[in-house]
């Protein structure tokens, strides 16, 4: 092992999923919601993708110290959308789920509780 080999990308890159890599060129939003169960959410998303319209937007306004936090991924003409839920404790992640698919319209209703229209 050389001096340089430390700057050389590591295995990481190689290792990862495609889907995890088409996420990072996606656009991204971040949503943060009421902290719930988040292992009922992870099992509900499993079953169905709309669980996430049962979620509730945190106020902007409000003291955040426990929340989970939506990544919510798309394409640019929203052929593919994703979404993926991190627990915060305290600006600590506690949990992370795995990436769920979503349809278009559930994306759209669950992004218009927020106020986001597309």
């Amino acid at each position: 092992m050389s001096l340089l080999d430390i700057f050389r990308k590591g295995e990481k890159t190689e290792k990862e999923l495609p889907l995890k890599k088409r996420v990072k060129d996606m656009k991204c939003r971040k949503i943060s919601y009421v902290d719930t169960d988040f292992s009922e959410l992870a099992s509900a998303m499993r079953r169905d993708p709309k669980a996430v319209l049962t979620l509730k937007p945190v106020n902007y306004y409000a003291v955040k110290n426990q929340y989970i936090m939506a990544f919510v991924y798309t394409s640019e003409n929203y052929e593919e959308n994703y979404i993926q839920f991190k627990r915060y404790d305290f600006e600590h992640k506690t949990d992370e789920s795995e990436i769920y698919p979503l349809d278009f319209d559930t994306l759209s209703r669950a992004l218009a509780k927020v106020g986001i229209i597309i």
